[in-house]
């Protein structure tokens, strides 16, 4: 353990403790027409794919969502923010 200073600090990636994903976070603070690319090997989920979760924030909030699956080389999911 060391102490760091609020440069440091800032300049780490982190996220808050609680059992929301990364994706749910960034999904949630999206803007509309935002466009991200998650590839096979950053989804760590087993049983689902990010359009299960995008329909889950959709439910719950007046967010939509546009799930795409990339199928040249580089195998993931696009996401884009419809409304």
């Amino acid at each position: 353990m060391k102490r760091i200073t609020k440069e440091e600090k800032a300049a780490m990636v982190t996220r808050p403790l609680h059992r929301q994903s990364p994706v749910r976070i960034y999904l949630m603070q999206m803007q509309l027409d935002d466009i991200i690319f998650i590839s096979e090997q950053e989804w760590t989920w087993k049983s689902a794919t990010p359009a299960y979760l995008c329909r889950r924030v959709e439910e719950k909030t007046s967010r939509k969502f546009e799930v795409e699956k990339v199928l040249n080389s580089t195998l993931g999911w696009v996401i884009t923010r419809t409304q």
